[in-house]
């Protein structure tokens, strides 16, 4: 290829590796076209006021690679990106940096320092790229203001439903942000600890911004700081308050697939009226609380696994509180026999023992079973359950692993069943 757009190469080469003749061959090489598509650590970059600010950190610079040439399989050539920056008031603190090799239409990035940037300065930013043979022209400039200090006050944060005071009912309440007039706080960042980092615009600089929480209850902190335009930090303000909890009492617990289980629930607010309530998956209903603000209502688990009964209580003023429990319920079969008892010694060898396996999911069409290392299975009868006649071949400890599988061919949790086979031979 050629050292410059439209300058040829000349190679000589054997034309077979026997002859001594030689093969010329001539190449063109194209310059790499001006970059694209700068960015400015993944955001499309500035090039007139306002320039886009950058806060305490390290900075990364991106462009799009363009080069013309193409060989004859298709590849472009290797290029080499070089990222240039410096003040506007002081060009000749020029920094370079090479980004990685890539080709056409690949993004590559430079990576300049914190420790190369100083506070409240303008700095211009553009990219090279270059291939073996030549380098192309650079990109159009960039522009970007570094911004490193936070506002210096931190915020003013009160609430006139959970005040620093006493305990107040956890429900949802209005908290206020104030950045005491700081000039230079647009926002506030807040987070009631536990519950993750949110932010919020403020009226106007220097000003106000109202938001709704939710605390759990118990002793809670809300830590927020206002923000500047860059997003760079106000000290910490630290507001602490304690909220009581307000959530029914649910008692009651659910233990079997498809048994009618009751619950009680009982107000921890003033003014209950009526309870919401559903298990996960299943249609929510309503229950009139009594005079005293308790009830009771009737829940049926339809499947197994992990299920959540959801309790709100209602107030006449449509106030609500919402408290949960989990319930592990398991789909394993159960398991009764004759003769042989579960964890004791009983039978001998060759005594045979009926063993009766009853569903707990629904649907159920038939079982596996496993006697030590042996599996076989048996279909259920119409109402679900299945009996196996088994007799051991020796003393000692024997287990026993049964699965429901229904309709569907889903296959239940695991039920186990040891026992020890005693040394009784048959008809004693």
């Amino acid at each position: 290829m050629a050292v410059a757009a439209g300058t040829l190469t000349l190679t000589a080469a054997p034309a077979v590796a026997s002859d001594t003749r030689y093969a010329l061959s001539i190449g063109d090489n194209q310059p790499p076209g001006a970059p694209t598509e700068l960015q400015t650590s993944g955001k499309p970059c500035t090039t007139a006021e306002p320039y886009q600010l950058w806060q305490n950190d390290d900075l990364t610079l991106s462009a799009v690679l363009r080069d013309p040439d193409v060989d004859e399989n298709g590849f472009t050539d290797r290029l080499t990106a070089t990222f240039a920056l410096w003040p506007v008031d002081e060009p000749t603190a020029r920094i370079e940096r090479f980004g990685a090799n890539g080709r056409d239409g690949d993004r590559e990035s430079g990576l300049f320092e914190r420790e190369l940037l100083t506070h409240d300065r303008v700095y211009a930013w553009q990219v090279q790229a270059a291939d073996s043979w030549a380098t192309g022209e650079w990109s159009d400039l960039c522009y970007l203001r570094t911004d490193f200090h936070g506002p210096e006050v931190a915020p003013v944060v009160t609430s006139s439903d959970f005040p620093v005071e006493g305990w107040h009912p956890a429900l949802p309440g209005q908290f206020t942000f104030d950045a005491a007039s700081t000039p230079d706080a647009v926002g506030f960042r807040y987070e009631l600890l536990g519950d993750g980092v949110q932010t919020v615009s403020a009226d106007r600089p220097g000003g106000l911004a109202t938001v709704t929480l939710h605390p759990e209850a118990g002793p809670r902190t809300l830590v927020v700081q206002s923000l500047d335009e860059a997003g760079n930090r106000s000290p910490e303000a630290r507001y602490e308050f304690r909220a009581s909890d307000v959530a029914p009492i649910i008692t009651g617990r659910l233990t079997e697939i498809g048994v009618p289980t009751p619950f009680t629930v009982q107000p921890q607010m003033a003014g209950v009226i009526r309870y919401r309530f559903q298990l996960d998956g299943d249609p929510e209903q309503t229950v009139e609380a009594a005079a005293d603000g308790t009830a009771t209502f009737t829940v049926t688990a339809t499947r197994g696994g992990s299920r959540t009964l959801s309790v709100t209580s209602v107030t006449a003023d449509g106030v609500t509180a919402t408290a949960a429990s989990v319930f592990r319920l398991t789909t394993a079969p159960k398991i009764t026999a004759t003769v042989y008892q579960q964890g004791g010694t009983s039978g001998g060898p060759g005594v045979p023992g009926v063993f009766t396996f009853t569903p707990r999911q629904p649907d159920v069409v038939s079982y596996r079973y496993r006697f030590g290392a042996v599996t076989s299975t048996v279909a259920a009868a119409a109402d679900g359950t299945a009996s196996v006649t088994w007799a051991p071949m020796k003393a000692g400890l024997t287990s026993l692993t049964v699965w429901s599988i229904d309709r569907n061919g889903t296959q239940s949790d695991a039920a186990s069943f040891a026992f020890f086979v005693g040394n009784v031979p048959p008809g004693i």
